[in-house]
């Protein structure tokens, strides 16, 4: 298939390798800010576009691409605006076309193994979740909600259905108008969690941790193993060397997860898999509600 990669930048140049490696893929337009798009949208050989730019532009990047006619993969968030993705849902659908949101922990295989022993049962009820996306830097690319709150949205959504929560705010850290850092809260029907984010943490550190009623799932993509699942009793006035456990690691690689996208992309324009839209316009809507 004929594709276009619309972004040349950090992340489009990470995009550009998996694109190229992929045999379903031909990438015969790469386009940077000076390119002419009006090509692309012509060009009826394309039948997708991956978009990669600043996150202002990802809208009308595909907005034009729809009514260009071609599926599109799109770098998180799909918009700033609940009415705009609400008119990327209804375009892409009557067109018949496909939308995918490159929200790329979704599409980790190690939260797809945790997402499994959750809804087996295996550490029970969950009951509540710990999310944390912390660096330094990025700044000057808006509020860190949406750049990196929308990644840990996507994934709570693969754990219990947003539209089931209450969500609010917290700024801890707001900077020449920007949130730097804040913890963004939800509950509801006995479950609770939270997602830390920062932009002034001076290391790095992403964690999922989920806990339930017979243990905990920890999901830390950038150590080996990844994935750790605890099983353990909770003996009254025991301290945690004496708590009965069981430990079960699973070291599942974490580094190529954008590979991983471009691959179910594929899958879901062969309609072998269903596309996120559905969940990038409630993860959409959720943030701008928090940012009204």
């Amino acid at each position: 298939m004929k594709i276009a990669l619309i972004g040349t930048g950090y992340w489009g140049s990470k995009l550009k390798i998996y694109l190229e490696e992929n045999i379903n893929f031909n990438l015969k337009y790469l386009c940077d800010s000076k390119t002419d798009l009006k090509e692309v949208w012509a060009d009826d050989e394309v039948e997708a576009v991956v978009v990669a730019t600043r996150n202002d532009s990802h809208y009308d990047l595909t907005r034009r691409a729809l009514e260009a006619g071609k599926h599109v993969l799109v770098e998180k968030p799909l918009a700033l605006k609940a009415r705009q993705a609400e008119a990327v849902r209804m375009n892409a659908r009557a067109r018949g076309l496909k939308v995918v949101t490159e929200y790329v922990f979704t599409f980790s295989k190690a939260l797809a193994l945790a997402q499994k022993t959750v809804a087996e049962g295996d550490i029970g009820r969950l009951l509540g979740v710990d999310f944390s996306a912390k660096h330094l830097g990025r700044f000057g690319g808006g509020s860190v909600y949406w750049l990196l709150g929308s990644h840990w949205m996507s994934v709570l959504d693969m754990f219990m259905p947003l539209e089931t929560l209450t969500f609010s705010r917290h700024d801890l850290v707001v900077y020449d108008g920007e949130v730097e850092s804040g913890v963004i809260g939800f509950d509801g029907d006995g479950f609770a969690g939270q997602i830390s984010v920062s932009l002034n943490h001076p290391e790095k550190e992403v964690q999922a941790t989920l806990y339930g009623e017979k243990g905990t799932v920890t999901y830390s993509p950038s150590v080996n193993p990844s994935l750790r699942v605890v099983l353990y009793e909770r003996p009254r006035w025991t301290i945690a060397d004496k708590i009965p456990r069981k430990v079960t690691e699973f070291s599942l690689g974490e580094s190529h997860n954008l590979r991983n996208t471009v691959e179910y992309f594929w899958d879901v324009l062969c309609g072998v898999k269903e596309d996120n839209l559905e969940r990038s316009v409630k993860v959409t809507q959720l943030l701008d509600q928090l940012h009204g």
